[in-house]
């Protein structure tokens, strides 16, 4: 698949489609985005198999890391959702996740770049503020305010900048 092409909507439902590989795709989120086969394979079979308290028996993560290398990995690798390197055996979740979350209609990003405006509104505010000192009016609320929206403007470029690529709605694929 070209990378630059966006996922179909049958592609996406049909990678979906496996309990396992959305809970593969999770636990990748959960992990960073990059994590080893066998650290996949048993976070997967201790969700399966509901032993998330006790350690999983190690026949049971060799089945599943046998699913997650021959049939799991390679689907999500096929739809451009993860690469694997096998030197390695890392899986590393892609940014195609983000075509997922628009076919479910998932808000990822923000559309706009509101930080940019508060920022404008910022220096506004700070501009009159210092006009109010050079006239000796009470220049302290109109010096709060700029800083208020100055905070405003670093909280959400936080949020829409540093925390980008956190896909929450995994959570909810394999939690439904």
């Amino acid at each position: 698949m070209n990378s630059t092409e966006e996922l179909t909507k049958d592609e996406v439902f049909e990678v979906l489609s496996s309990s396992r590989r959305r809970q593969i795709l999770y636990h990748l989120h959960r992990r960073g985005g990059r994590a080893d086969l066998r650290s996949l394979a048993r976070d997967t079979a201790a969700d399966e198999t509901d032993e998330t308290d006790e350690p999983v028996d190690s026949d049971v993560v060799k089945r599943f890391y046998i699913s997650l290398y021959q049939t799991h990995i390679p689907k999500l690798e096929q739809v451009g959702l993860v690469e694997y390197d096998g030197d390695e055996k890392t899986v590393t979740l892609t940014d195609r996740v983000a075509d997922v979350a628009h076919v479910l209609n998932e808000d990822t990003g923000p559309d706009r770049q509101w930080a940019l405006y508060y920022g404008a509104l910022a220096l506004v505010g700070v501009a009159i503020g210092v006009a109010q000192l050079l006239s000796a009016i009470s220049a302290v609320l109109s010096l709060l305010f700029a800083g208020s929206v100055l905070s405003l403007a670093v909280f959400q470029y936080y949020e829409t900048t540093v925390k980008r690529g956190e896909y929450s709605f995994l959570e909810q694929l394999v939690n439904d």
